[in-house]
């Protein structure tokens, strides 16, 4: 059925790429800072984050098997511990497992299979997490030749495309490209006031701007993913099964499956049966 179009208030979703030293890490950090107080980093760049850890305040993850299941654990917990910032750096590294896993199968067709429904698993967990999420991603690097203002032709590295699944951008709300001199140009953007712009060092300012256009709108709907993550939570903190939760959800909810089915105060006296249940059962074997 269609209704009214209504903006609502939103987490951000933003993609930085770019060549070797341009500053995604530091930028991420520095936007980061400006979104939340508490921030979480996956870090599978060998702990380049941590470098920074004189001038930000962060936790830090160091992931080393680059599975995207793994990165899906990692955001889960982030959202467990209600980390207002998750930091994932970077998301290449997810890709290149990938690569890895379809050249060694025999049947590279079905392997690209399996991996495609990890990676869209991958950006459901980040589009459905209640932090806001910057993804960093490495670019293919390429040597051009310009001129120079003494007229001499001198080499230039820059960065071309993401090093990720073809049109990962699409799953973002901005995305953009930083070079060796720490801009960022802006190629795609949902907040109008964006579009198009570049931004030295990016930090602070620019959070400033997203945090405005995040928080206008009316008050953000929780999404169905967040309601079976908080219901999952509580199911696996009290030692529950799937059934013994769907039973529960069928006769207090009118036949309801399903905890995304839910509204969200509905969601909440869930939540409060499942550890009224777990209390009871600790009650009792006590």
């Amino acid at each position: 059925m269609f209704k009214k179009a209504t903006k609502h208030q939103s987490r951000l979703r933003l993609a930085l790429s770019g060549p070797s030293g341009c500053g995604k890490t530091y930028s991420a950090l520095n936007i980061a800072r400006g979104l939340g107080r508490r921030i979480a980093v996956i870090d599978t760049e060998h702990g380049s984050a941590s470098k920074y850890a004189d001038r930000f305040e962060f936790d830090v993850c160091e992931l080393k098997d680059c599975h995207p299941g793994n990165y899906i654990n990692l955001l889960r917990e982030a959202a467990q511990a209600e980390y207002e910032v998750i930091i994932i750096d970077s998301l290449s590294h997810a890709w290149f497992w990938e690569l890895d896993q379809t050249s060694q199968a025999q049947n590279s067709f079905a392997a690209w299979g399996d991996v495609r429904k990890l990676e869209r698993a991958l950006v459901q967990e980040m589009l459905g997490s209640p932090a806001h999420i910057i993804g960093t991603m490495r670019t293919k690097t390429e040597w051009v030749l310009e001129e120079n203002q003494k007229g001499k032709t001198t080499p230039r590295k820059v960065g071309m495309a993401p090093i990720q699944a073809s049109g990962i951008e699409y799953e973002f709300d901005l995305a953009g490209e930083m070079d060796l001199n720490h801009i960022l140009s802006i190629s795609k953007s949902r907040c109008p006031v964006l579009a198009n712009t570049t931004h030295a060092n990016p930090g602070e300012s620019l959070a400033d701007t997203l945090m405005l256009w995040l928080s206008d709108g009316s008050p953000m709907e929780e999404s169905g993913e967040s309601k079976g993550r908080r219901v999952r939570f509580a199911r696996e903190a009290a030692g529950l099964d799937l059934e013994s939760v769907r039973n529960l959800i069928m006769a207090e909810f009118d036949g309801r499956t399903n905890p995304r089915q839910l509204s969200s105060s509905d969601c909440d006296r869930l939540v409060e049966l499942i550890e009224g249940l777990a209390g009871s059962q600790t009650a009792q074997r006590a």
